[in-house]
């Protein structure tokens, strides 16, 4: 995995010990227990000190959250990334291109807002509905499966934030959903996703 200090020798084996979770996960089917699965492995990785990234990986970006990709899985069948957030950085509303998604705090704290999506009376918009609000600190963990996967994520603190995201597949890009200037709907909009240096 890409991204890591091995500064003891177990610390290797302790990355692939977490990949060989995530190929058993990524392998039980359904997208519940997959996350389920995934979920656990992360909370029980992060929590216990076993996850160390680089201070490379750790920098945040100066024009918006930092995404650097850690592990692709050959296959295809996941991808682990870790997101990191400066001081007041987000994201808009977006969905995960029909994809699951586990999210983890590795550093700092996340406010995390959900929405569900509502019927709207015009094809050129949608509604939101908030659903929950949360902040999530130091080895929390959320999953996302779609069609309920709509949220906004944002660092509401000073110090840098940082999260592990395991997606089912690679995320190149996902649908935005801006505000309509002086309604309460949005349009969506997809947005190409790339991974910051």
């Amino acid at each position: 995995m890409a991204g890591y200090d091995d500064p003891m020798p177990e610390s290797e084996s302790r990355t692939q010990a977490l990949i060989k979770r995530l190929d058993e996960a990524a392998d039980e089917g359904c997208f519940e227990s997959i996350t389920a699965s995934v979920k656990d492995a992360l909370i029980e990785t992060v929590r216990a000190g076993e996850f160390v990234l680089s201070e490379d990986v750790l920098q945040p970006c100066e024009n918006g959250y930092g995404r650097r990709l850690l592990h692709l899985d050959p296959d295809g069948r996941y991808s682990v990334v870790a997101m990191i957030w400066g001081e007041g950085q987000g994201t808009p509303i977006h969905d995960h291109d029909d994809m699951w998604c586990v999210e983890c705090v590795y550093q700092g704290e996340i406010h995390v807002t959900s929405y569900e999506m509502s019927p709207s009376s015009s094809e050129d918009e949608v509604l939101f509905e908030v659903c929950k609000e949360q902040r999530a600190c130091l080895g929390e963990a959320g999953a996302l499966i779609p069609p309920h996967d709509h949220h906004v994520i944002e660092n509401p603190k000073s110090e840098t934030a940082v999260t592990i995201h395991v997606y089912g597949g690679e995320m190149n890009g996902s649908n935005v959903f801006e505000p309509i200037e002086g309604g309460q709907g949005y349009v969506k909009k997809h947005k190409s996703l790339c991974y910051s240096d």
